[in-house]
């Protein structure tokens, strides 16, 4: 019989939650040291249940579930901070980066550093960020964090620093490599993937790069079934609103 786990006052966040039976729900939940949960919040949706407000998205919270098998349930939750308030833009970003997390990560697998850049990233979406620049950094250290990551720094065929000037294409096994006349469609600067593998993304022209590029690989990962929230979020950036 596999042991009952009991967690105590772990630090996490509320991915999603959905309805389950009469009043409860299931709430998905990115926590600092066990990774992605998936936990029940027994009569969660009663009117009077105090655990209701607090298991709301981009809140900091202090978790406790026992466990046995891949449901916990879940026992106590309260506030560790104030909420990330998120508003209009930022908001709609919060959610994507949500699902996001969902689609690409599993549960019980304890990874800090998506813990940590996810918390970044929400950060940096309250106090006002630019919106694309916080979005496309979050995506590539979400990679990163989940043993993804791009090799961005050198051409894959000659170990060479990438020209800043020359023109490359980005090949998701091995990495960028200098292009030729048949691929220019598909081909990016040197400049652009040097500002990404810096993480400075400081022009529109790096900012669509990385759009383009982070996309892509994405897609890989995601297989068919498109991100829900990516749509909306691209309309917002291309129309030139994020600030």
């Amino acid at each position: 019989m596999t042991e009952r786990e009991r967690v105590l006052l772990e630090r996490g966040f509320v991915l999603h939650h959905r309805s389950y039976r009469n009043s409860s729900q299931i709430v998905e939940c990115l926590t600092a040291g066990r990774g992605r949960v998936g936990l029940v919040a027994q009569g969660s949706r009663r009117t009077a249940n105090g655990q209701r407000a607090h298991l709301q998205p981009f809140v900091p919270l202090s978790l406790s579930w026992t466990r046995r098998g891949e449901l916990g349930r879940l026992t106590g939750v309260e506030p560790e901070a104030a909420d990330f308030a998120l508003r209009g833009q930022a908001l709609l970003a919060g959610y994507y980066v949500n699902e996001l997390i969902l689609r690409l990560s599993v549960r019980g697998d304890p990874n800090s550093d998506v813990f940590e850049c996810y918390e970044h990233c929400l950060a940096a979406l309250a106090q006002g960020s630019p919106l694309a620049r916080t979005v496309r950094l979050f995506e590539l250290g979400l990679l990163r964090g989940l043993g993804y990551g791009l090799e961005l720094g050198r051409d894959a065929s000659t170990g060479e620093p990438l020209q800043p000037e020359c023109r490359y294409v980005f090949e998701l096994e091995h990495g960028p490599r200098r292009a030729d006349a048949a691929s220019d469609g598909t081909a990016f600067w040197g400049r652009e993937l040097i500002s990404l593998h810096s993480r400075s993304l400081d022009d529109r022209d790096s900012l669509r790069a990385a759009k383009r590029l982070l996309g892509r690989v994405l897609d890989s990962y995601l297989g068919q079934r498109r991100l829900k929230t990516r749509g909306v979020l691209e309309d917002i950036v291309e129309l030139g609103l994020d600030h």
